[in-house]
């Protein structure tokens, strides 16, 4: 797996990093601070053997919906 090329972006708040593959994948990281994502790119530059997985978009879910409050009606456990 080599890497073709690694880009700093930013997004509203977030700071993320693209890193594109020889192959033509492309794989965005996101971090919460410029900071991190500058380290972290410096390190995809290095070209890693292997690249951690891309964490999916988590989806926010109501309190009401959750299954913590399922236990909380049922009471103590």
């Amino acid at each position: 797996m080599e890497i073709s090329r690694v880009t700093l972006r930013r997004h509203r708040k977030n700071w993320g990093v693209e890193v594109t593959l020889k192959e033509g994948e492309v794989r965005r990281y996101r971090y919460g601070s410029e900071a991190q994502a500058r380290y972290f790119a410096a390190v995809f530059e290095l070209g890693p053997r292997w690249l951690p997985p891309v964490s999916q978009r988590s989806r926010r879910r109501s309190r009401a919906g959750g299954p913590s409050s399922e236990r909380a009606a049922s009471g103590p456990a």
